[in-house]
């Protein structure tokens, strides 16, 4: 417990048994004696825990007040007074792991922890007994002796202050969230505004629940760790915890996990695991919102990724309660993330400029309370420019050299040297102050910089090897501040007071010493850490810092064998770091980590794996664009036939599965040179050779039974059920594409069947979807409802894109019923689902509106029609035929607009090689037949005839049009009737 008192600050009085009574501000002087002495109750607590488990408990007892401070002698008082003796009251009238606080020491430490409500314990000598509250946690680090003893100034940001609190009351008001963005350049102010505000919010009743995470600058594969902060703080864990322990605090939110680096549960998709992460924070922040308000800090999101914010926004969309987002940032995310500050979602932003001048001078007045001379003054009101920081570093830099000097609590101001010369920038200021340390300081400042902003005492004394270096000289020169608990138990956890401190830092160490570093904290943490998969980012991080290709010259001259095994660790620990990001639908910072894995890795069948990998990636991320180029790379690299075949047959394959991913088509005779490609290579009865053929029957307008059959012969001897399922696929659509519509739905059915065998949603809800055109064409209407349904079921928790397809194929069924009402009903959610889908080419997003508009006309509501129609030609896509102009040619046919219906009647008309060709034909037949064009009606219709399929009313109606036959027209009515389509039959009949 010493060691705890000691590290505070603190002195130890006395032992008395069982029993240790410690001073703070005594007998030396300290600011912020009354905050120490609590950080040191909770670090003896936590100590306590540590060592035996709860098996026993302190009871502790914090008074403040005067005292009488003689002389001190060992085994003897050296203070005494009425302050101690309550002390010692508080103490005894504690229960077994309580902290017992007197009022005057609760005043003394406003806004920085938190207490239980007000009680009394009885107390000889005392009527009313003493008053006192019972400590509950710490809720900010411990403040670092200011240095020099300056005073802290909050100066000129009142306004910026007040907006934050109205935003707050707002908050509370309307019950529901909003999101606050402080942005400014570095050292303007953001952090010292929050304290401000936080320490307000700290005395509204109720008091709101806080918590706060923070975005790194550095490495891959964190993407989520501010959120994991808020995980770690909300459950109480630590970052050393086994992953039971985590786990079973995380109880049915299992996917949260994902944010502190657990893996995603391995029969999990990374889209599905995307979507449930999303879910858990949402009610993560019900629940912090759900008995009082709640406040949600994250600093410095200028370094988060695109998830992150995503992120962050599903929370701002989908939470409800009183919770307030709050964000700091520097200028350039107004630029990455134009959107950002919207005010339409709930956003609003606060600026910080530099300040004025004489809120300068009203700074430095209040950080010296002394009268500096107007030379010395001048300078660094001249120097500073209205920033903070710069003025709080240039007045420390004065300190340093004797300019400022306190001397038995009185400030004296000496001449500047003839030699000092005052730095033009923050940077420069931090570095000369940082080159004034003692070089075993300054060694222990860099090398906790190359831990991060966030270190520990451990490492870094592991990384100084042997150099004593003191971490309080550190603190008291104010360059890093101690933090209220660890996230790594036994370990001290300090925090660099500014990211500025840290890059100047890290930027002062030679690249030789910088890589070493980083190697030797990457060992240390894999060795602690005992390589958990929640270390997986941060390992990758250093151990590639340490191997960066352009500094292993000067890094490990003479040290080959060194270099080699480091190079493996950081290849290693990049691809793991990338499986869990991938895991999590992570994809962008997979494909980081996997590039820099590929950049380290020196063996080309490795490098084969990795572009793989990358290649992997990117179809999942529907990016096609990239994956061919990473596919095209490794096959590059590739050094053998059965490799070479593989890539080629996969490459051809997911381009022709996932072909949404392509904004622009790939020309097809690209394509078919790369099914070429893998047919030569290939091995027969092989994967390779399934996955070629399965493409080849994609790609070919002309569909070829054969090459389906022999495709699906050989799944079915793999054994494979995703390479099946495509068998079973390119079989049916085969058979549609000729015709038999029974027949397509069969081998449909039979795709449908080994949903179970399938963990991939994305494949599971394409099975589904595909089977909606052949049971409509075979006049199932009920079993398309029932896929339709299931298909948009699967599709709710992958991505936005999945979404847009769920409720794009309901719709596109209600196109083929003509059940205009059931789509104007889906309209909404075709909108929002297009505005979640922007990132993503697809052809849905334009067609989707279209069909609303159509839907829209027929309900005689123009205006609105119009609106979507506008809309839909902002998401203009090229090459996809009569798929976009089937509802543009209904549109003009409700129009009467037959020139613009001639003009979108393309020849040859209609493919039947994809799954619109029943919406396309019916809109061809019936345009043929407004603009008189019975000769291509008479030829178009024969092959539509065959009774009890959807086509068949549509040919007869068309038909019966062109040689003016109402008997025909009749036939075609009761057709429309029998099937259920009462739309269609009371159009039809309207003809006679």
């Amino acid at each position: 417990m010493a060691t705890e008192i000691a590290d505070a600050g603190g002195t130890v009085e006395k032992f008395a048994g069982d029993a240790v009574m410690a001073a703070f501000g005594a007998p030396a002087a300290q600011e912020n004696h009354a905050e120490r002495a609590l950080h040191a109750a909770l670090s003896m607590q936590k100590r306590l825990e540590e060592l035996f488990g709860g098996v026993l408990s302190l009871r502790i007892g914090v008074n403040t007040g005067e005292v009488v401070a003689g002389q001190a002698r060992v085994g003897s008082s050296f203070v005494t007074g009425d302050t101690v003796n309550v002390a010692a009251r508080l103490e005894q009238g504690a229960r077994p792991g309580e902290i017992l606080v007197g009022e005057r020491t609760v005043s003394a430490v406003p806004g920085t922890f938190e207490f239980a409500e007000p009680a009394a314990i009885p107390a000889k000598g005392k009527p009313d007994g003493v008053a006192c509250r019972r400590l509950v946690r710490a809720l900010t680090p411990m403040s670092p002796q200011r240095a020099g003893g300056l005073q802290r100034a909050f100066v000129g940001r009142d306004r910026e202050l007040e907006a934050l609190q109205q935003t707050y009351l707002r908050v509370v008001e309307e019950g529901r969230p909003r999101l606050v963005t402080v942005i400014g350049d570095p050292g303007i102010g953001k952090t010292t505004l929050l304290r401000e505000f936080c320490q307000w919010l700290r005395s509204r009743s109720p008091e709101p629940v806080l918590r706060t995470g923070r975005c790194l600058s550095y490495g891959r594969g964190i993407t989520y760790v501010p959120v994991g902060d808020i995980v770690r703080e909300h459950l109480g864990l630590a970052e050393n915890d086994p992953q039971e322990i985590v786990r079973r605090r995380l109880g049915r939110n299992t996917i949260l996990g994902l944010t502190l680096g657990l893996e995603a549960p391995v029969d999990l998709h990374p889209l599905a695991a995307r979507e449930r992460l999303r879910q858990a924070w949402i009610s993560l922040l019900d629940a912090l919102a759900a008995a009082r308000p709640a406040v949600v800090l994250i600093e410095d999101l200028h370094w988060a990724e695109d998830a992150l914010l995503d992120l962050l926004e599903a929370g701002l969309r989908g939470a409800h309660g009183p919770l307030l987002f709050l964000a700091t940032a520097r200028p350039e995310l107004t630029q990455t993330r134009p959107g950002w500050v919207s005010e339409d979602r709930g956003a609003e932003r606060v600026l910080l400029d530099a300040l004025t001048p004489s809120d300068t001078a009203h700074m430095v007045d209040e950080l010296t309370p002394t009268s500096l001379p107007a030379s010395v003054r001048d300078i660094v009101l001249a120097r500073a420019e209205g920033n903070p920081l710069f003025v709080e570093e240039l007045i420390r830099t004065l300190i340093d050299q004797g300019v400022l000097e306190r001397r038995n609590g009185d400030w004296t101001v000496r001449d500047l040297p003839t030699d000092f010369i005052v730095p033009d920038t923050v940077q420069a200021v931090l570095a000369a102050r940082i080159d004034l340390l003692e070089p075993p300081e300054k060694a222990a400042l860099q090398a906790a910089a190359v831990i991060g902003r966030t270190f520990w005492a451990g490492p870094v004394a592991e990384l100084l090897e042997g150099v004593e270096a003191d971490l309080h000289v550190l603190e008291q020169r104010d360059f890093i501040r101690p933090r209220p608990s660890s996230s790594i138990v036994g370990e001290t956890e300090f925090t660099i007071k500014h990211a500025l401190t840290r890059d100047v830092a890290y930027g002062s160490l030679l690249i030789a010493k910088r890589a070493r570093l980083h190697a030797r904290f990457a060992e240390w943490l894999e060795q602690t850490g005992e390589g958990r998969d929640e270390h997986a980012a941060m390992l990758a991080h250093h151990y590639a810092e340490a191997v960066r290709p352009e500094d292993v010259d000067l890094a490990w001259p003479g040290h080959d064998d060194e270099l080699v095994r480091m190079r493996e660790h950081a290849v290693s620990w990049l691809c793991r770091a990338a499986d869990l990001a991938v895991g999590r639908y992570d994809i962008q910072d997979a494909v980081s980590l996997l590039q820099r894995a590929a950049e380290l890795e020196s063996r080309p069948d490795a490098q084969v794996e990795i572009w793989r990998e990358i290649g992997h990636a990117h179809a999942i991320y529907f990016d096609g664009k990239a994956f061919s180029s990473a596919m095209q790379r490794a096959i590059e690299l590739a050094d053998d036939d059965l490799t070479t075949a593989d890539l080629y047959a996969e490459l051809a394959f997911q381009t022709l599965v996932r072909a949404g991913m392509w904004g622009v088509a790939p020309d097809a005779s690209l394509v078919e040179g790369w099914i070429g490609s893998a047919l030569e290579l290939a091995q027969p009865s092989s994967t390779e050779r399934a996955k070629a053929l399965i493409a080849r029957c994609y790609s070919a307008y002309d569909k070829s039974p054969e090459l389906a059959a022999e495709a699906s012969a050989i799944a079915e001897q793999l054994g494979d059920p995703s390479v099946r399922s495509f068998g079973y696929d390119v079989r049916g659509l085969t058979a549609f594409a000729g015709g038999d519509y029974k027949g397509a739905l069969a081998w449909q059915r039979r795709r449908i069947s080994l949903v179970s065998e399938i963990n991939d949603p994305d494949h599971q809800a394409d099975i589904y979807a595909c089977a909606v055109a052949p049971a409509v064409a075979c006049g199932d209407i009920d079993d398309a409802r029932r896929y339709a349904i299931c298909h948009e079921e699967f599709t709710r928790e992958l991505s936005p894109h999945h979404r847009l397809h769920g409720v794009s194929v309901s719709l596109e069924l209600a196109e083929l019923l003509g059940d205009w009402n059931a789509a104007s009903q889906l309209q909404q959610r075709v909108e929002d689902a297009v505005a979640a889908n922007l990132a993503t080419p697809c052809v849905r997003n334009q067609r989707s509106l279209l069909v609303c508009a159509l839907a829209r006309v027929h309900l005689g509501d123009e205006q609105e029609a119009r609106r979507l129609e506008q809309n839909a030609e902002a998401h203009t896509m090229s090459g996809y035929g009569t798929v976009l102009d089937t509802p543009r040619i209904q549109l003009a046919l409700q129009r009467g607009d037959l020139v613009g219906v001639e003009s979108l009647l393309g020849q040859p008309a209609v493919r039947r090689s994809n799954w619109f060709f029943l919406s396309s034909m019916a809109t061809h037949l019936e345009a043929l037949a407004a603009i008189g064009d019975g000769a291509r009606v008479e030829a178009e219709v024969p092959r539509l005839l065959e009774p009890n399929t959807y086509l068949e009313p549509f040919a007869l109606r068309a038909l019966g049009v062109a040689r003016e036959d109402a008997t025909l027209i009749e036939r075609a009515a009761v057709r429309f009737e029998a099937f259920g389509f009462d739309w269609h039959a009371a159009r039809t009949s309207a003809l006679l």
